[in-house]
């Protein structure tokens, strides 16, 4: 987990990618486990992370893509209906207080 990750999340923003990642971005990201093909970002399925469940409202043209591909995508806990930018996730529910390194980060089934 990068060093400005608590920065992040104070402006409810949190940036995922998975190894290898650009050295350049490592402190900004909490590095995770790509997806499994087949799997897809959509609004009204959930996502975990930590102990808390959060409902995607929105997802960005090429969230998908780049998560399948690259283990990366930002999520934003603002719960919009229209992705802000093409890489954004949003998120419904309240911005988690803090990440800790082995908190989980997954789909619903």
């Amino acid at each position: 987990m990068g060093q400005y990750v608590a920065e992040f999340l104070r402006e409810g923003k949190v940036i995922l990618f998975s190894q290898p990642l650009p050295q350049e971005l490592a402190d900004y990201c909490v590095v995770i486990n790509r997806l499994p093909d087949g799997e897809t970002l959509y609004p009204g399925r959930s996502l975990q992370i930590g102990q808390q469940w959060r409902e995607i409202s929105a997802v960005g043209e090429v969230a998908n893509a780049n998560f399948t591909r690259l283990g990366h995508v930002t999520l934003s806990f603002d719960g919009a209906n229209n992705a802000e930018l093409p890489g954004t996730v949003h998120l419904t529910g309240p911005v988690p207080e803090f990440l800790q390194v082995g908190d989980k980060i997954r789909l619903s089934s």
